[in-house]
């Protein structure tokens, strides 16, 4: 095999790894997601708030990562570390859904009681758009498993999300 040729297939084949081991990394399954969530809110429940620090170590199916809100919108915890601290209840995706303020709704949606104390324990799917890395120019079809939880004395809500295409 001349050169041009070897230089040839050699670039197929590594755009065809590239490709797959991209794919790979889309296709992570709703499962997985409720498993990770369902992780970070087993900490966040024996730990409290210091919990926080294990939780924003978490990744599953490549870089994906869970996030940590309180009932109000206020980021507690997230990948994106500017985010931490900021209401993002009145974020909205380009189609206007507020999917934070959904978000919460679905933390919102079942009561528990603990020492007398009431807090959330609702979970669920939320679906909106929103950009893929690196491309904030297109919207792309996401759903994000919430789960509400007590962290401490306090009720928040753990979300991961996957795009759906």
């Amino acid at each position: 095999m001349n050169k041009g040729k070897l230089l040839i297939f050699c670039t197929i084949a590594l755009l065809l790894a590239l490709q797959i081991n991209a794919y790979a990394e889309d296709t992570c399954s709703k499962d997985e997601v409720v498993k990770a969530v369902d992780q970070a809110v087993a900490i966040l429940e024996q730990d409290g708030e210091p919990g926080l620090q294990k939780v924003g170590a978490l990744r599953f199916c490549g870089g994906n990562y869970v996030f940590v809100n309180d009932l109000k919108g206020k980021n507690l915890m997230h990948i994106k570390l500017d985010l931490i601290g900021k209401v993002l209840i009145g974020l909205k995706d380009d189609t206007g859904k507020r999917f934070f303020a959904d978000f919460t709704e679905v933390a919102k949606s079942k009561e528990a009681t603990k020492n007398g104390a009431t807090y959330f324990i609702g979970s669920g799917w939320v679906d909106y758009r929103w950009p893929k890395p690196g491309n904030q120019e297109v919207f792309y079809p996401k759903t994000t498993y919430i789960r509400g939880c007590l962290m401490g004395a306090e009720s928040v809500y753990v979300g991961a999300g996957i795009y759906t295409e």
